[in-house]
């Protein structure tokens, strides 16, 4: 009986051993994390103080009919060996959440001045436009505007996130984006397959409302002469050390390349 299928197994097996010591990780354990009391302190703030924002929308502009509303919340982390030469990556380990809201109304009246109401309601939270539209009227900004928060006397940063990573309150920056049409106009809403993403070790859907929301601005229009869809983005956490104290995260038993 020949001995070479043995020989082989034999010289392959150290080969075997340095590759999966080189190149995998214990990953981050996202789902522990996110059941933490430390990420539930973080993240019920987070979720109120921006449904505030949008209170204070509807009430300076009362007459906005909201349709619906979608949210996709998600964190994810990785940790990158250190003899990938092919990653271009300036932290060897990083973790991340970011929350994303859209909501669309509907209203009627006459366009102009609907905005222009709109964008009060939206500078009395800290809202204001940005970009080479910015200083067009509201009408002649193409149906479109992109907006920057900063904190304003009726709406400031939430409290107690002295301590959100990487260097508290002034990272929290959220941005906002409006789209509007009227009837006969297209929407621009449309399907993200990144919303639907499956779960893995690197990521993780903390919350997921998977609406149809695109099809949210003909609903509206339906019912109303005019539609407005309001995204909301927020980066809540970003941890660019999560391997050592005092934010270190929990990981995995077993190790496994980043990605999978």
């Amino acid at each position: 009986m020949s001995t070479r299928p043995r020989l082989i197994r034999i010289l392959k097996f150290p080969f075997q051993l340095p590759r999966i010591a080189l190149l995998d990780r214990r990953q981050f354990n996202l789902l522990r994390w996110t059941r933490s009391r430390a990420f539930a302190d973080l993240h019920a703030p987070v979720v109120g103080w921006l449904d505030s924002h949008l209170a204070m929308i509807e009430r300076g502009a009362p007459w906005l009919d909201r349709v619906g509303i979608d949210v996709w919340d998600r964190c994810s982390g990785a940790i990158y060996s250190r003899f990938d030469f092919s990653l271009s990556r300036r932290f060897r380990a990083t973790a991340g959440c970011a929350r994303n809201v859209i909501v669309v109304y509907g209203f009627d009246g006459r366009l102009t001045q609907r905005l222009d109401q709109i964008g009060e309601a939206l500078s009395a939270a800290g809202w204001e436009r940005t970009g080479p539209l910015a200083h067009k009227a509201w009408v002649d900004a193409g149906g479109y505007a992109v907006l920057e928060w900063q904190p304003s006397a009726a709406l400031s940063r939430p409290p107690g996130m002295d301590d959100v990573p990487p260097w508290g309150l002034a990272s929290l920056s959220p941005h906002m984006r409006l789209s509007w049409s009227s009837h006969g106009q297209a929407t621009s809403l449309r399907p993200d397959p990144n919303r639907t993403r499956s779960n893995t070790r690197n990521h993780l859907a903390v919350e997921g409302s998977n609406t149809a929301y695109w099809e949210l601005p003909g609903v509206a229009l339906e019912r109303h002469d005019h539609a407005l869809a309001v995204h909301i983005d927020l980066a809540y956490y970003q941890n660019t050390a999560p391997l050592g104290r005092p934010y270190r995260l929990p990981r995995h038993m077993l190790p496994t390349r980043a990605g999978r």
